[in-house]
């Protein structure tokens, strides 16, 4: 499962997640409006890691 930025079900970018830093990736993470679950701690940590920083600039694609 991709992680989901924006959740599909309220879209809403908040997120929850239940533990510490320390949690595994098998974490679920959750929406912080209606606790829908939108991936896993891996799936965050991986994109944060993917170097695709175009897919949190708000802007991105965006014509002036």
């Amino acid at each position: 499962m991709a992680f989901q930025l924006v959740c599909v079900k309220c879209g809403s970018v908040g997120i929850i997640i239940d533990g510490s830093a320390l949690a595994p990736p098998s974490t679920v993470v959750k929406c912080s409006h209606c606790r829908s679950a939108r991936g896993t701690l891996g799936d965050l940590r991986n994109l944060a890691t993917s170097g695709r920083r175009d897919l949190f600039d708000a802007n991105a694609g965006l014509s002036a």
